[in-house]
């Protein structure tokens, strides 16, 4: 099927839709890439066109039969791409971005999506922002490898009224195919049972919630083959450490019961195809590794953590029911039955892989950085959510940039959350830079030459290739 044929809403499709609503704030995904030349503003308005014709812009249908899902259709971005022609400083730059992902993409808006470029250095800096119920990360990076119009669906498709029809029929079909043999694994496994059952316990009176806060953030480089000789000589792998690294932020600056555990989100891509059109197929599977003080003296533990919780079939869904189950259920009672996801863990740790060259070829230019961070806009509630740290790692050529986010509360502002960072680096003897900081022109290789969307399975360094299953970041 296109990516612009008809595709329903998911569990966590709709979770991230509502999020403003439940948790005071809505999910951004924000691309960043960084050019050592100005790019071309007919090319970037040459992009812009053509993202709007891919998956990206789509509008949310309400489906006209009970039963069934709302669906995806395809829709023009409102939202033009904007060229600023004030040079960005290094004093300027980071409030710029933030501007560009705190400005509102309401849910029910004709702005889809933001573009914009801005003068930095000798070259320029260019932001995406994308709603995270809109699309995923990975979903992003697939809109980028859209080089041609998506090829229009084989068959004739029914009208809306007709699709709708049969996809409440196929729901109640699944729902009664699937549920009984689910109810017969909840009786044979009585903690199931149990895990169930305090889902629908009722909720106390909800806490008075306190303003949003909205994370301080940093980006830094760190030298690939450094990273991995670094995980090897702990025992562990690229990802592992990176978890550990996740982990030790917040066991350094969140305060905690010293005997508590940290749970670290780790997303896993469920995509099997490359016309796989879903907005969100991510699941973030949590790992639970020991509290306490910071660790910097192997990584066999978080590594067999991690290889555990990727490997049990019991994470990797969005939904504590058949998923087709809970699109029948009223909201209250859905609500209660989602699995928790990424904001109810103490931190995310998304590793995206290598940026294949469909990313870092944008605009007709090579980027010589390319960084991704998921922001909550206008910020967390730390009444409604757990999340207080959220980290990404793309790797483009021979380094790794880690972005890194931060509950204010906890990590201060921008330069202690980036002396915090660094330190933890440090500790791993893993020199790194910031991305402001200036970037030696030796330093600057080019990226891997490839039109494939690699690296897509998050964790995947941690467990033997296998399809994958569940929801999304949210």
């Amino acid at each position: 099927m296109s990516p612009r044929g008809t595709w329903r809403l998911g569990p966590t499709d709709e979770m991230l839709r509502d999020s403003a609503r439940a948790l005071g704030s809505a999910r951004t995904v924000q691309l960043l890439w960084r050019f050592p030349e100005p790019v071309d503003a007919t090319a970037l308005d040459a992009e812009w066109r053509r993202l709007d014709r891919g998956r990206l812009s789509r509008r949310i249908v309400p489906a006209a039969v009970p039963g069934a899902r709302d669906r995806w259709a395809p829709a023009h971005n409102e939202e033009p791409a904007h060229h600023d022609d004030v040079p960005l400083t290094d004093g300027t730059v980071r409030a710029w971005l933030d501007d560009q992902v705190r400005a509102p993409l309401p849910v029910d808006s004709g702005a889809l999506w933001r573009l914009a470029a801005a003068p930095y250095r000798t070259g320029s800096l260019v932001s995406l922002c994308v709603p995270h119920f809109r699309c995923d990360g990975m979903g992003l990076f697939r809109a980028l490898a859209e080089r041609t119009d998506p090829p229009a669906p084989r068959r004739r498709t029914p009208g809306p009224l007709a699709e709708d029809l049969a996809d409440a029929a196929a729901g109640v079909a699944a729902t009664l195919t699937r549920t009984p043999p689910w109810a017969a694994g909840l009786l044979a496994h009585p903690e199931r049972l149990r895990h169930l059952a305090e889902a629908l316990r009722p909720a106390g009176p909800a806490p008075a919630a306190s303003a949003p806060r909205y994370f301080s953030w940093d980006v830094f480089e760190v030298d690939a083959a450094a990273w991995e000789e670094r995980a090897r000589a702990h025992g562990g792998t690229v990802n592992s450490l990176f978890v550990e690294i996740a982990a030790n932020l917040v066991r350094a600056a969140v305060p905690r019961d010293a005997e508590a555990d940290v749970a670290i989100g780790v997303p896993v891509d469920r995509r099997t195809s490359p016309d796989d059109g879903r907005a969100n197929a991510l699941v973030v599977v949590p790992v639970t590794v020991a509290g306490g003080p910071p660790r910097h003296d192997g990584l066999h533990p978080t590594r067999r953590a991690t290889r555990a919780a990727l490997a049990d079939p019991r994470l990797q869904a969005a939904t504590l029911v058949p998923e087709r189950l809970w699109h029948l259920l009223p909201g209250g009672l859905a609500n209660a039955l989602k699995t928790p996801g990424a904001q109810q863990t103490d931190a995310v740790a998304s590793n995206f892989g290598a940026a294949p060259e469909a990313v870092t070829l944008f605009a007709g230019a090579h980027a010589d950085a390319v960084a991704l961070r998921t922001m909550n806009v206008p910020g967390v509630v730390p009444e409604r959510a757990r999340l207080r740290a959220s980290l990404c790692l793309l790797r483009t050529g021979d380094r790794f940039h880690v972005t890194v986010t931060g509950m204010p509360d906890h990590f201060g502002d921008g330069g202690t959350l980036h002396r915090l960072a660094r330190e933890e680096f440090a500790a791993w003897d893993l020199p790194a830079r910031g991305w402001w900081e200036p970037l030696p022109q030796v330093d600057r290789v080019p990226p891997p030459r490839s039109t494939a969307v690699r690296g897509l399975v998050v964790g995947a360094a941690d467990r033997a290739p296998r399809p994958v299953t569940g929801g999304s970041e949210r």
